[in-house]
């Protein structure tokens, strides 16, 4: 199930990524839409006014007119162009020589005297993309009549039938608002998509090297997947397979205490009985551990005298070193009962009584506090006078693995105070360490009363 959702995820981020690439390329295409109509119209709009301009230029000699004052009442409603200024206000879109200008190309264009020509043949030399047009046409109109048209490219009259397409440029002639230049220009259908290929190009590699790095790390989780499932699968095989064995020895355990009768011998066998059924529980853990579907460990809390279960450890620690004059202290002796998962617990505290043992040399020295502060927390502190641990190796000794340099030719897997510091932050707590080298060093475990 999780790997069909990584799947799913993993899929669905690809699209969106497609997506978005394919919508900022659309909007840079967009922009460059607009840039070219700016461009195009700004360049139409120079060369007619040119040419108009050139073409007034040319006629004058054949104008005759006369400037004098008058009312703005006064004048014939009749006249082909009117206009009036005031000479107080002065605007750069309105004064005498545009108003001339239009008067007189007005009357050019009554006569049909304003050529495409010279228009077009600017705009072939100005305008800087004319070779990314496929088509376009020109027209000199009189109220949407055409009296002139120029039609420009290869099979411009089929293509320019097509009005939804391409961009359109109205320039108003003269001053009555009777005269318009129109163009009609359709670029080269694949030329934005030209000007923006390294653009594209870019995106589409992006695209398929995120998609590459998503891909490669799927199959890299799937294959780390099948790897735990294996690893799963062959533990708790193995811890399966070793209640059996425990199953006879306690049962071994059992009939030679019955036929036991020095009493010394009889409580020999009976702790071992205590501690073969610890171990048989403790496998029990593993295996519902192992078979629960949650990552997170299932804690059972209860009452967990800790000056006890230390004590309890210790003397068993004893026992397995045998060849080290072990000294040990708990303060208090009596109380400190906190909650806690016996099994669980249990665990974190002879892992570390074993370490402050282990590596504390032959004569270790080891002292077990329980406080309880103003917070009402819990601090159950482990030391030792042992060789301490370096201060760059104490940000790694809760890794999975990890071994200290300075107790290499100790037996150890690394795996002791990971699972400890797992099994404290489960019970809402949190595992400190303080150690100096040559000095020794302090592990205390905070929890919640």
């Amino acid at each position: 199930m999780r790997k069909n959702i990584l799947l799913v995820v993993s899929i669905i981020v690809v699209v969106l990524l497609v997506f978005s690439q394919t919508m900022w390329v659309q909007l840079l295409i967009k922009r460059d839409k607009e840039r070219f109509e700016m461009q195009l119209t700004q360049t139409l709009l120079n060369i007619t006014s040119f040419c108009l301009s050139n073409e007034i230029a040319g006629k004058l000699e054949e104008l005759s007119f006369e400037i004098s004052p008058i009312h703005p009442d006064e004048i014939n409603p009749d006249e082909i162009v009117k206009g009036s200024f005031d000479t107080k206000e002065f605007k750069s879109d309105k004064n005498i020589g545009s108003f001339l200008v239009g008067a007189f190309a007005e009357d050019l264009l009554d006569a049909n005297k304003i050529p495409l020509e010279p228009i077009d043949s600017l705009f072939r030399k100005e305008f800087a993309h004319y070779h990314e047009i496929a088509a376009y046409s020109m027209s000199i109109q009189k109220n949407d009549s055409a009296m002139r048209e120029l039609r420009v490219g290869h099979k411009a009259q089929t293509i320019l039938k097509d009005t939804t397409n391409g961009v359109f440029v109205n320039i108003p002639l003269g001053g009555s608002n009777t005269y318009t230049y129109k163009a009609h220009v359709i670029f080269k259908p694949t030329i934005f998509t030209q000007r923006l290929l390294s653009v594209t190009t870019l995106a589409a590699l992006a695209v398929v090297l995120i998609s590459l790095l998503l891909l490669y790390q799927l199959l890299q989780l799937r294959r780390k997947t099948e790897e735990l499932d294996a690893h799963k699968r062959a533990v708790r095989g193995i811890v399966h397979d070793l209640k059996s064995p425990l199953t006879y020895i306690y049962t071994l355990l059992g009939v030679f205490e019955k036929r036991e009768t020095v009493e010394e011998k009889r409580e020999m066998f009976s702790t071992s009985k205590v501690r073969v059924k610890y171990l048989s529980d403790k496998i029990e853990m593993i295996l519902s551990a192992i078979k629960s579907k949650s990552n997170r460990l299932q804690i059972h809390a209860e009452s967990y005298s800790v000056a006890d279960r230390c004590n309890e450890i210790m003397n068993e620690l004893e026992v397995i070193y045998a060849g080290k004059q072990i000294d040990y202290s708990i303060e208090p002796e009596r109380g400190c009962t906190i909650m806690a998962d016996p099994i669980y617990f249990d665990a974190c505290v002879r892992n570390l009584l074993d370490n402050a043992v282990k590596y504390s040399g032959d004569n270790p020295h080891v002292k077990i506090t329980c406080v309880v502060d103003n917070k009402q927390q819990v601090h159950l502190s482990i030391a030792d006078k042992g060789k301490g641990i370096p201060k760059s190796e104490q940000k790694n000794i809760f890794k999975e693995f990890y071994r200290p340099t300075t107790n290499s030719s100790v037996k150890s897997h690394g795996i002791g105070l990971a699972f400890t510091k797992q099994v404290i932050q489960a019970h809402s707590g949190k595992l400190l360490i303080e150690s100096t080298e040559g000095k020794g060093t302090i592990f205390t475990i905070v929890l919640p009363q």
